[in-house]
């Protein structure tokens, strides 16, 4: 017997995007509750192994001209800056988000569309320092695990921003 896959729907399936014009279909705190259990618990979990994971490369494949230096430091920052974001969101906005819509809102929305304007940037750093997630084939597991993680990384950071930007952001009054 074939076991039946469900998707959570607030995820768009690839080649259907949810819009803000879908915004009937959602409910803010259960929005605000995926996005923490979904999205941050993620990052706080997986940040740390692949920062780990990015030193341990980069000592033992520094002769390599491939070998993603800087990487680890890189996704470093990323971890503090991502960490701080999501303090500011779980402290201050969504809480906000819980209790109704007090007219600050605009200003500390804007204020986390700016911080994934900046996480924008540092992904496009990530793709350049893993050349595009790509380790050549004679690569060793650990690194070829390495390109995976941050690959997933970036579609996790990119939906995650996403859906509050879209979504999230769009359902509240202007």
């Amino acid at each position: 017997m074939r076991a039946q896959t469900t998707r959570n729907h607030f995820d768009a399936n690839p080649g259907e995007p949810v819009t803000a014009n879908d915004r009937t279909r959602f409910d803010i705190p259960a929005l605000v509750d995926h996005i923490v259990e979904r999205y941050h618990r993620t990052h706080l979990r997986e940040l740390p192994y692949a920062i780990g994971l990015a030193r341990s490369v980069e000592e033992l494949y520094a002769d390599d001209p491939n070998c993603p230096i800087g990487l680890a430091d890189h996704l470093t920052a990323m971890a503090e800056d991502l960490d701080a974001h999501q303090w500011r969101e779980e402290t201050m906005l969504f809480p906000m988000l819980r209790i109704g819509t007090p007219h600050c809102l605009n200003f500390v929305t804007r204020r986390m569309m700016e911080d994934h304007i900046d996480t924008e940037l540092q992904i496009i750093r990530l793709r350049r320092l893993t050349k595009g997630y790509r380790p050549s084939f004679e690569a060793p597991f650990c690194w070829q695990a390495l390109s995976a993680l941050c690959r997933k990384l970036e579609r996790d950071l990119r939906e995650h921003a996403r859906l509050e930007d879209e979504i999230l952001y769009a359902m509240l009054p202007t």
